[in-house]
């Protein structure tokens, strides 16, 4: 009885904590953030990744919802939220894919962002904004934490932290734009690469 008293105490202060006035600030401002990258109004940026040092890669990128397109060495990706055409400009090659599938992928769900698995803190940063989420016991997503560096007042990403398993991946943001994105960009221009190769994946 006295294990189950304390077990109790242990929750209950563990959802107190949760519960102040910082939490949900930090909360309410990496939600702000979040969205300003994959919410309905879009956005535009450059981006560089570091995963240990092993991989790195950088690049472009633009999305808004279910659309996107996204430029790195060699490759090209334009998705309409319906069919994703892949540019191999070192090949001459475009693959066909479904993004319904894609988004299934295990490297993708590596990094599937479900809010309310996390315990949130925020604090001033010589930079900006530091907002960190640790995963709450027995949550199961991939991503264990994640530190954010957000520039202050429109809360947009200047760095991103992020703990998978055991390493920890880096994504670094310049020149981040939100809103005023035309739906014309995600639109794949097949006169572009009409002597390019189609391969269907779907």
């Amino acid at each position: 009885m006295r294990t189950l008293l304390l077990l109790f105490s242990f929750f209950c202060l563990t959802a107190f904590a949760q519960d102040t006035p910082n939490a949900r600030q930090a909360k309410r401002v990496f939600n702000t953030a979040w969205n300003h990258i994959y919410g309905q109004e879009g956005a535009k940026f450059n981006y560089k990744i570091n995963i240990l040092s092993l991989y790195k890669e950088e690049g472009y990128s633009c999305n808004k919802g279910k659309k996107s397109i996204s430029e790195h060495k060699n490759t090209i990706i334009y998705d309409n939220g319906d069919l994703k055409h892949i540019v191999r400009t070192n090949k001459k090659i475009v693959e066909l894919h479904d993004p319904k599938v894609n988004k299934k992928d295990e490297k993708l769900q590596m990094f599937k962002f479900e809010p309310d698995s996390y315990n949130y803190a925020i604090a001033k940063d010589p930079e900006g904004l530091l907002v960190t989420l640790e995963a709450k016991p027995g949550a199961k997503v991939k991503m264990k934490k994640i530190i954010a560096l957000l520039n202050p007042g429109n809360y947009y990403p200047k760095k991103l932290r992020i703990k998978v398993s055991i390493f920890w991946a880096t994504i670094t943001f310049s020149h981040f734009q939100a809103g005023n994105i035309d739906d014309s960009i995600f639109v794949f221009p097949k006169e572009k690469y009409a002597n390019y190769k189609i391969i269907d994946e779907r």
